[in-house]
């Protein structure tokens, strides 16, 4: 019986497995559907951008699955910040509470807590998650001996939104292992304080949301000037960019100053509005059809 011979290439060293005929086109069967030739990752690079450049229209005929969101965030760090911060990061099971305080010599010194969030909380009522949150923000100041103190806090909400103002965001839609009820449409840094003025010493000011792209990009500056783009690749996927404000032609009005601002993509939704449907196979359908959020899944 005759036998291929399958390698693989791991930096100098190469590694071998024998296949009989029969099984090397069994595994080729099951394979080859989901090899993507050149012209089908071809198409995918042009429809991406189409919906790049779709998203920043004021009146698109069509929708585009790329929410383009402004963040309006003009800058990216300095490197002279001074002082303490509180941030909240909030995007997956775990979520974050963290202490940031910015030295005169340009270190940082940086004490983080996590947290999980239980089930219930992330499929519940949304008040009773925000009200989690609070009692998790409440457990952390008593810890650090911050309790009745006025901090600044930046928001890091990483799900898709409408940002009205750096400190405004409204939920479009709960992605990864959230689907809280009485939430989307809602603005949340609002439903955050009033949680938060529910418990005695949390005393902290809300002062912009962001969600982790940007966040990322922000930090990276720190680290690196030459930072231009903030990716995420964990429970989710997305990036945020620096875009040309006079190509941002929904964002209406005049912004003296402002050249350019940060644009949350949200490509986790590249694909949502069918543009994607050509390179599905029955495998992404039916993981689509029994994931939590039907028709989110690309």
């Amino acid at each position: 019986m005759t036998r291929n011979i399958i390698f693989k290439n791991v930096g100098e060293d190469l590694t071998f497995k024998i296949l009989p005929d029969s099984k090397a086109e069994k595994v080729k069967l099951l394979t080859d559907p989901y090899l993507l030739p050149d012209s089908i990752i071809k198409r995918v690079i042009e429809t991406f951008e189409s919906e790049l450049e779709l998203g920043l229209e004021k009146n698109p005929n069509t929708q585009s699955s790329l929410q383009m969101a402004n963040t309006f965030v003009p800058k990216l760090l300095s490197g002279n910040e001074k002082g303490a911060f509180l941030a909240l990061d909030l995007g997956g099971t775990n979520f974050r509470v963290i202490l940031l305080t910015f030295q005169q010599d340009g270190k940082v010194d940086c004490f983080v807590q996590y947290y999980t969030v239980p089930e219930p909380l992330r499929l519940g009522e949304g008040e009773l998650l925000f009200d989690f949150l609070a009692e998790c923000m409440h457990d952390f100041l008593g810890k650090k001996g911050l309790l009745g103190k006025k901090l600044p806090l930046g928001f890091c909400f990483s799900f898709p939104m409408i940002q009205t103002g750096i400190d405004e965001g409204i939920l479009v839609t709960w992605t990864k292992s959230f689907n809280c009820k009485n939430v989307v449409g809602k603005e949340v840094v609002q439903m955050l304080k009033h949680s938060f003025s529910k418990k005695e010493g949390v005393n902290v000011d809300v002062v912009a949301i962001v969600n982790d792209a940007t966040g990322t990009m922000m930090m990276g500056s720190y680290i690196d000037k030459r930072t231009a783009i903030g990716m995420i690749l964990g429970t989710g996927c997305n990036a945020a960019y620096f875009e040309k404000v006079k190509r941002i032609e929904k964002w209406e009005g005049k912004h003296p100053g402002i050249d350019e601002v940060i644009i949350d993509i949200e490509w986790g939704a590249f694909g949502d509005n069918g543009v994607l449907d050509f390179m599905k196979t029955e495998i992404d359908k039916d993981v689509d059809e029994a994931s939590l959020l039907v028709n989110s899944f690309t």
